[in-house]
C-alpha cells in the first residue's frame, strides 16, 4: 500500500504514518524508486490496535505480532500440528483471535495496569475459550498441552522481540523480572485453559 492509501485507512494525517514508520512502529518497504510501502496486513493490526484505544507502544507490539509466525515459518510449523489439523476452519479463526487478544493482555498486564485482576480475569476468560475449542476438537491431553505450548510461545517470543526493538539493542533492565511476570501470567491462563479443556471433553 502506498503511504496516502495507507493513511486513508487509518485515518490519520500521512506525516503521522510516515512518524510511525521511522519510529518502527509498523514497517515498510521502499521500492526501486525510493517510495515506501505498507503490507496491509501490518496497516489492518494496526488500524484493530487503534479501534481497541491502545497506546502507540502497543501499536506497535501488535502491528509487528501480526504475521509473525508467518514470516519466520510459524504457520508452516502449526499447519503441520496434529491440534491444528484437528480444528474446524472456525475454530481456527477464533483461536486465532484468542491469540491475538492473550498477547494484548499481556502487554497491557506487563504494562502494570490500575486494576491487574481485571486483566487476569480476561485473560482467564480467553484461555477457557482457548480450552474449550481445544476439547470440542478431540484433542488428546498431550495435544492440548502441545497446542497451549505453541501458543504461549508465539505469544511471549512477539512480547520478547519488541522489547528487544523498543531497546535498539541494548540489554534492557530487569530481564529476570520480565520472565518472572511473563511466566505469572502463563501460569495463571494455564489453569483456566486445562479446567476449560476437560470440561469440553465430559
Amino acid at each position: 500500500m502506498t503511504v496516502q492509501e495507507a493513511s486513508a485507512r487509518l485515518d490519520v494525517h500521512p506525516a503521522k504514518l510516515r512518524q510511525w514508520a521511522d519510529g518502527g512502529q509498523i514497517r515498510t518497504f521502499r521500492t526501486q524508486g525510493g517510495h515506501r510501502r505498507f503490507s496491509a496486513e501490518d496497516v489492518d493490526a494496526l488500524l484493530t490496535a487503534l479501534s481497541d484505544g491502545l497506546s502507540p507502544e502497543l501499536d506497535f507490539l501488535l502491528s509487528a505480532a501480526l504475521g509473525r509466525s508467518r514470516r519466520q515459518g510459524g504457520g508452516r510449523r502449526m499447519v503441520g500440528q496434529r491440534w491444528y489439523q484437528a480444528m474446524a476452519p472456525d475454530s481456527r479463526e477464533r483461536s486465532r483471535q484468542v491469540r491475538r487478544n492473550l498477547l494484548s493482555l499481556l502487554v497491557r498486564h506487563l504494562r502494570g495496569p490500575a486494576n491487574p485482576a481485571l486483566v487476569l480475569a480476561e485473560a482467564r476468560h480467553e484461555a477457557r475459550e482457548q480450552g474449550r475449542l481445544a476439547g470440542k476438537a478431540g484433542l488428546t491431553s498431550e495435544d492440548a498441552v502441545r497446542a497451549y505450548i505453541f501458543i504461549r510461545d508465539t505469544v511471549v517470543e512477539s512480547v520478547v522481540q519488541m522489547r528487544a526493538g523498543r531497546e535498539r539493542g541494548r540489554q534492557p533492565d530487569d530481564m529476570a523480572g520480565f520472565y518472572r511476570q511473563v511466566g505469572a501470567f502463563f501460569d495463571e491462563v494455564l489453569v483456566s485453559y486445562l479446567d476449560a479443556f476437560s470440561e469440553a471433553r465430559t
